[in-house]
């Protein structure tokens, strides 16, 4: 097992199991919490692959999120109703490149722990219990329709985007998910579900031998067969779906995002290193202490549901900025004019050192949120990167470099609004 020091002095342990999988456990002496997270590298993005000796396979959209759902079912007990038992809260969720499974718990950390691994490796699926999933889904995409920050984002993303499925909503479509079968659930959770395409993260007061071998023999028995897998994304152009999209819903205030498509599909330190970089700049546009969100706080067009900030991995990049406003029109002219004038004065050192130093602060604030930390380890795991590489590359951006990425990120061409109107 090696052994990593963090900037906490405190020893990440990592592993790769025998069958390929990565565990991640980092013990946090005198927390009472711990806190697990058993994580698939497979998203609502992966809907079109291909397989050694199958070709291409397209499957419905959403059915990443639905095999979620599913993996809580159980012939006898239902799954939340065992964890509950240990006084333990269980949850899982469906993002465009992962799904995860995960508890929090003070006492019976090793029964839960078994669970988790338990429940996870054995699906229970049947032409029933995945036609009355169909419904429940439905029902959750609904809600999401009428949730206005679910609506102009989504909107947002298809304005951005022509055909990167990055458009569609991690759950699907109404008429996706009608297309979901038992079959199909079968085949993606063959494909996908495998050690070495997932990884166990663990943090809190534990042992580290002690989760390894509950682990290894939680898996002694886990029936799996790796495929090689090449995932597949179409053809996406450089410019924007739509400049402007607008849509009336039931609101009080006007809403309007401003975003900008980015082409930077990065891997490892290259997309910690862009990560670093394009937040740094949104902070300085948008942070609540910059003079621009004073400047537009001041003025009316903004109040404190302002955010702004960049989206990125290897599958996409973009950036959004916005929030509710009573001038959606002049809002998008002032951001479009901040974002200008940032492009002819550029960051100084003093602004740029100032910037890292709050980056790193919030860092250093994570390591006592164990949810955030363990899933932090597990997506930048599977994003070719590592957590823990953020205060070394922090500390190498120059000042050159963020003023490089102002200058070329942010092209007017390639930027689109969205915006909900009262009814």
């Amino acid at each position: 097992m090696q052994v990593i020091e963090t900037i906490t002095n405190e020893p990440l342990h990592f592993t790769q199991m025998a069958n390929g999988l990565p565990v991640l456990i980092l013990p946090k002496q005198g927390f009472q919490k711990k806190y697990a997270v058993f994580a698939v590298h497979y998203g609502s993005l992966d809907s079109e692959f291909e397989v050694a000796g199958k070709g291409v396979v397209k499957v419905p959209d959403g059915i990443a999120h639905f095999l979620e759902h599913k993996l809580f079912e159980d012939a006898t007990i239902p799954v939340f109703e065992r964890f509950a038992k240990f006084g333990a809260s269980v949850n899982a969720y469906t993002s465009y490149n992962l799904t995860a499974y995960l508890f929090s718990i003070i006492d019976f950390f090793p029964e839960a722990l078994r669970e988790l691994l338990h429940f996870v490796q054995n699906p229970y699926l049947t032409e029933e219990n995945v036609a009355k999933e169909r419904g429940i889904i439905e029902q959750e995409l609904r809600m999401y329709d009428d949730h206005p920050d679910r609506r102009i984002y989504r909107n947002l993303l298809n304005a951005l985007y022509h055909r990167h499925p990055i458009r569609i909503d991690v759950g699907g479509t109404f008429e996706s998910i009608g297309e979901i079968t038992v079959d199909l659930l079968w085949e993606c959770y063959r494909l996908f579900y495998q050690p070495a395409n997932m990884a166990l993260a663990v943090v809190g007061d534990v042992n580290p031998a002690e989760v390894l071998d509950i682990a290894a023999r939680q898996m002694e028995e886990w029936q799996y067969q790796a495929q090689d897998i090449k995932r597949l994304l179409p053809d996406e152009p450089d410019t924007v779906n739509k400049p402007w999209i607008e849509e009336r819903m039931s609101i009080s205030q006007p809403r309007c995002y401003l975003g900008f498509k980015h082409n930077q599909h990065l891997t490892g330190r290259r997309l910690l290193k862009q990560q670093l970089a394009m937040n740094m700049i949104w902070h300085s546009l948008g942070a609540r202490s910059s003079p621009v969100f004073a400047g537009l706080y001041d003025s009316g067009l903004i109040n404190d549901s302002f955010e702004a900030g960049f989206h990125g991995t290897p599958q996409y990049a973009f950036s959004m900025a916005g929030g509710e406003t009573d001038d959606p029109q002049q809002l998008d002219k002032a951001l479009r004019e901040a974002i200008a004038d940032l492009q002819k004065k550029l960051l100084n050192t003093e602004q740029v050192e100032r910037i890292k130093r709050h980056i790193l602060g919030g860092y250093l604030a994570a390591f006592n949120s164990l949810d955030y930390l363990a899933n932090s380890l597990i997506s930048h795991l599977f994003h070719g990167t590592s957590y823990l590489d953020v205060p070394e590359v922090l500390e190498s951006l120059t000042v050159d470099e963020v003023n490089q990425y102002i200058c070329e990120a942010f092209d007017l061409d390639r930027s689109a609004v969205s915006v909900l109107l009262p009814e």
